[in-house]
């Protein structure tokens, strides 16, 4: 169980590195990208299985930009993706496991529907989200 629970914050602390990586919701090359959660509280939520779900179309794995949907135990590189008016849909190739994907070991293939909202409320396949808020820089000058 103790590699479980390993395995679990590894992915979350990988989510929350490619978050603080996205560009902010003001310079986004895409409305949805960012960090988005089903309730509030789950932004600040480091461990465990949340909802936190990060979109980006530049993050960087291994150094090489990456277009990406990235859940907890849902890796998704997206293959295509075909946009009309609000609603996007991403054709992706999705790995349960990090461990799978460095191994190009067991993919399956998935549709994801995005329908933006507002600036910061998306669906993703039917399931209200909200945008994470942008970390405020706190260090004095």
């Amino acid at each position: 169980m103790r590699g479980v629970d390993a395995a679990r914050r590894g992915i979350a602390a990988a989510a929350a590195a490619a978050a603080l990586l996205l560009p902010t919701a003001s310079c986004a090359a895409e409305p949805y990208e960012g960090a988005w959660v089903r309730t509030a509280k789950e932004c600040k939520q480091q461990d465990g299985a949340t909802s936190l779900t990060v979109i980006g179309l530049d993050i960087k794995i291994d150094g090489k930009p990456r277009a990406m949907v990235e859940q907890y135990e849902n890796h998704c590189f997206m293959d295509k993706k075909s946009t009309s008016g609000n609603d996007t849909t991403l054709n992706a190739t999705c790995y349960e496991f990090w461990d799978d994907f460095k191994k190009k070991a067991n993919p399956r293939k998935a549709t994801i529907k995005l329908s933006q909202i507002s600036k910061d409320a998306l669906k993703i396949d039917g399931k209200s989200y909200r945008r994470c808020p942008e970390k405020k820089d706190t260090k004095k000058k």
